[in-house]
Parts: C-alpha cells; sequence; structure tokens
C-alpha cells in the first residue's frame, strides 16, 4: 500500500503526480492531480500509446463541447487529443488515470475524447445493501464512469464510489490489477493485511495488485471517493477474492 496524504493542491496553479510510474515501474498506470486558475487554457495530452481517464474534482472546466462539473470527466482513447478551459469564477482540480501502454492495436491520433456523465445528485446513505452485502461489503455504491463495457477502456477502469456512515469493505485483492482510492469527503480508516491507516478528504491510497485491502467508514457523515483499477478495464477483469474471516489479522 502506498499513502499519499493531502495528495490534492490547495492552490492554483498547481500540478502534482501522486503516482509517477517513472519512478515506480512496478506500477501499472499513474495519476496526477492539477489545480487550474479561473479561466486558464490548457492542453491536455495524455501518452500517444496508452489511454486516460480526466475526472473534475471541483470547479467547472469546458472540453469536447460541453461543461464539466465535478464528477463529470473525460475518456482518452490511445492517440486521442483534447483541450479543457476553466470557466471563470472559481478554480478546477482535475485527476487524470494514466494507464500503462496496451498491447492492443495501434493507437490511431485524431480519435475523439468520450465524456463521462456524473452519478444522479442525490441524498442520503449511498444507494445498496444496508447490512452484508456479497463480496464483503455493505453500505456502498459505486457509480461506473469508464469501463471497458461503457467507453470500450481496455487498461483502466474509473468510478464515484459512496459509503454510507459506517459502511465497510472488508479484506479483499485484486489480481490482476493495481487500484486507487481518493478521499474526497468523509474519510475513515483503509485496512491493510496486518494494520489500519486514517485517511480523510484529500487523501489518496494506491493498492497494487494482489495486496490485501479495505474500507471501513467513520460514523456521523457519508464517504466518497473517487476509485478505480489500473491494468484492467472492468471488476470482473482485475478478479476479485475476499480474505477468509479466519485469515483476517483486523476486527
Amino acid at each position: 500500500m502506498i499513502l499519499v496524504p493531502a495528495a490534492v493542491p490547495r492552490t492554483a496553479p498547481a500540478f502534482r503526480w501522486l503516482i509517477d510510474p517513472r519512478h515506480l515501474p512496478s506500477a501499472l498506470g499513474g495519476l496526477s492531480v492539477e489545480t487550474l486558475s479561473p479561466g486558464v487554457r490548457v492542453g491536455q495530452r495524455p501518452a500517444p500509446a496508452g489511454e486516460s481517464v480526466t475526472v473534475v474534482l471541483s470547479g467547472r472546466v469546458r472540453s469536447a463541447g460541453r461543461v464539466l462539473g465535478p464528477g463529470e470527466g473525460l475518456y482518452h482513447p490511445p492517440g486521442s487529443d483534447c483541450g479543457l478551459a476553466v470557466l471563470p469564477g472559481a478554480p478546477a482540480v482535475v485527476l487524470t488515470v494514466r494507464a500503462g501502454p496496451s498491447a492492443g492495436p495501434r493507437p490511431v491520433p485524431g480519435l475523439s475524447v468520450v465524456p463521462l456523465a456524473a452519478p444522479s445528485r442525490r441524498t442520503g446513505p449511498p444507494e445498496g445493501e444496508d447490512g452484508p452485502a456479497a463480496g464483503g461489503a455493505a453500505g456502498t455504491a459505486v457509480h461506473w464512469l469508464a469501463t471497458a463495457e461503457t467507453v470500450g477502456a481496455r487498461q483502466v477502469a474509473v468510478a464515484a464510489f459512496g459509503f454510507a456512515p459506517g459502511g465497510s469493505h472488508e479484506l479483499h485483492r485484486h489480481p490482476h490489477a493495481d487500484q486507487f482510492f481518493l478521499v474526497l469527503a468523509g474519510g475513515g480508516r483503509h485496512l491493510a493485511a496486518t494494520r489500519e491507516v486514517a485517511v480523510r478528504p484529500g487523501d489518496l491510497v494506491y493498492v497494487p495488485a494482489g495486496e490485501w485491502h479495505g474500507f471501513r467508514a467513520g460514523p456521523g457523515h457519508p464517504t466518497a471517493a473517487v476509485y478505480g483499477y489500473l491494468g484492467a478495464a472492468s471488476p470482473a477483469r482485475a478478479g476479485y477474492q475476499v480474505r477468509p474471516a479466519a485469515e483476517e489479522v483486523l476486527r
């Protein structure tokens, strides 16, 4: 597990690599976050050999002919090129998830990016089971933004994830993909095989493929996060194994 505390810059302009594959070659991709000043225009030029997903965390930007707000974003196929402009009035924060080079067909320059819709606005706890659910999760909800099924992704999947107060996802692992988890609101305790780590809004947790991990949300407030996989474009491709209760160290 890699913990990046206070991962999101508070002032603009600022750019930060959260997971840089040049310095962590074992990672199956990279993540960066950028805080942009109101009115600024920037070029989004993901690596030509790989695909990426950009998610707006705060503020509003114009890109691909539409205005994108928090929770919305863009899927960049390999070879695509798209800029963005921050609307006046407030800075914008964007997270970019970059997959590694794909072994599929050669990238086609000039491909269009794909806008990604935000989850429906709602109040109260996330949708889903209130009691123990299949797979060791309770009080959780997921809205997939970019997967193989939604946009034809190959090596990346990104979702909005919610926990009701006290919700949990017990120890599990993904054999075929790295996972990232960026806390936007709320917080709780990230679970590892032998310890727990407190996480707060703005903290990022990166879990290499095959490592046991989980999460327990704090009481009182819902927890919201952006999470996903690098190295796989769907939960099925990432693989999913729940740790048997008899083996769990943390309770």
